[in-house]
């Protein structure tokens, strides 16, 4: 399943303070990570997301 995350949500979230706190994993990767900030989830996200798609596309690129 490319593109997919699993993001928890920690105790000590508070979004109106901007606290943001949890774990994501790639289910495809198995990567994770504990973000302590919308920044590194964020990050994470993007890094991660990128990836599998810029495989894919390096490979069609190659068979067609």
């Amino acid at each position: 399943m490319r593109g997919a995350f699993v993001v928890r949500l920690g105790p000590q979230m508070d979004s109106a303070r901007g606290r943001l706190d949890g774990s994501v994993e790639g289910v495809d990767t198995g990567q994770r990570l504990k973000y302590r900030s919308a920044e590194e989830l964020l990050r994470f996200l993007g890094q991660n997301f990128d990836e599998p798609f810029s495989r894919a596309r390096e490979s069609n690129q190659r068979e067609g």
